[in-house]
């Protein structure tokens, strides 16, 4: 018997895929012996290269060390992945159907390497179109491999309802057996709203064109640091930072807590009431005073600050050794930047706009699994998609 596939899909990218994924195996294990349970990520778009030499998804990892699959063959698990520079090559092809075909070979044999799983999470990528140039959207996919899809949507009501208008309605012109919807990240206390307007039955009045009633399987609240960085994804994000500290260490690795720019006069900061323990601090380089009161205001702390992002760098002015000597001692990750501080601000939103979970994040896994067994209703779920 052929196994069940679900596929999970989204509104954008970082749209919760892969929390999803992660909560819903940790459901399925509680009842499906862990090794019927298969993962991949069909097509890939953010690679990271194995021991071996291949290359796979980052998510193939997250789900290998997380979710508790035993003898998860990665490089089978990632069998097509769209890196940098692919779309203008693919559009110098002579021969595009060929690549496509080929592709869509390639997919068909990672899921007939898993033929003896009873379940396979197949976890599409970014917004429902993405890699429709080669004919393969989320939409194509679900379809290419037999497909029950979730559909995970932003909160909201009117901005919720203009995005399932977009993507539903694609789905439903690519003929996807779209299942149902869950809504993710939606503030705490607006939750009820959101059940009262947005119901199965508008979305059923909506869009009555799909082979099964479109149903909702949860409303999941936001976490407050789920989707915070670190500073370790900091660094990465902004590329010519000179870094104080060692990336690789546990406070490279604390979730962030929010973004603190610091442009008060040194006398007139109340670091108590502005700043607090896990926020990243961002501050042009000649404000030394004010690092310094910084560095030990966060030392005072139980638990320190985030970060120092130091912008507005001159190496020649800035970079003295009692300076960085005192970063250095205070254990605080700190990144040193020549760009300005309005430069660096967007970066570091984008950064928090835009994080993925990463191979360290133990903790929240755990609030991961928290939230699925409280949110999410997998009675329903089981009846639709396993049935």
């Amino acid at each position: 018997m052929a196994p069940k596939i679900i596929y999970v899909t989204g509104f954008r990218q970082h749209a919760g895929k892969t929390v999803t994924s992660i909560g819903l195996i940790s459901l399925l294990r509680k009842f499906i012996s862990p090794e019927k349970i298969g993962y991949i990520k069909p097509v890939g778009q953010e690679l990271i290269q194995l021991a071996g030499g291949a290359k796979v998804d980052k998510d193939v990892k997250v789900i290998e060390k997380f979710c508790g699959i035993p003898d998860m063959k990665l490089e089978n698990l990632s069998p097509v992945q769209l890196g940098s520079g692919f779309t203008k090559a693919y559009l110098k092809s002579d021969d595009k159907a060929k690549i496509s075909k080929g592709f869509a070979s390639d997919i068909e044999q990672s899921f007939a390497s898993m033929s003896n799983k009873e379940i396979i999470v197949a976890e599409g990528t970014g917004h429902p179109g993405v890699g429709g140039i080669v004919g393969l959207s989320n939409a194509h996919v679900g379809n290419l491999i037999g497909a029950d899809i979730l559909y995970i949507s932003g909160g909201g009501i009117g901005k919720a309802l203009d995005m399932l208008e977009v993507d539903l309605s694609y789905f439903l012109y690519m003929k996807s057996n779209v299942r149902g919807i869950l809504f993710n990240r939606l503030i705490p206390n607006k939750i009820d709203t959101v059940k009262e307007f947005i119901t199965e039955k508008l979305l059923q009045e909506m869009y009555p064109g799909f082979k099964h009633p479109l149903s909702i399987y949860g409303y999941l609240p936001a976490i407050e640091d789920l989707p915070n960085p670190s500073m370790a994804v900091v660094c990465k994000h902004l590329k010519k930072a000179q870094v104080v500290g060692d990336p690789e260490t546990e406070p490279w690795h604390r979730t962030c807590r929010s973004i603190k720019i610091i442009s008060l006069q040194e006398e007139y900061l109340d670091l108590e009431k502005f700043l607090h323990s896990g926020d990243i601090v961002v501050i042009a380089a000649g404000s030394k005073g004010r690092i310094k009161k910084i560095v030990e205001y966060s030392n005072r702390l139980s638990k320190p600050i985030g970060g120092l992002v130091i912008s507005c760098l001159i190496p020649e002015r800035d970079l003295k050794p009692e300076n960085i000597r005192r970063i250095n001692k205070s254990s605080i990750p700190t990144l040193l930047l020549e760009d300005n501080t309005e430069t660096v601000e967007r970066k570091l939103f984008y950064t928090f706009e835009n994080t993925k979970i990463q191979l360290y994040d133990d903790k929240k896994i755990q609030e991961i699994e928290d939230m699925f067994n409280e949110h999410f209703q997998m009675e329903k779920f089981t009846e639709h998609f396993l049935n």
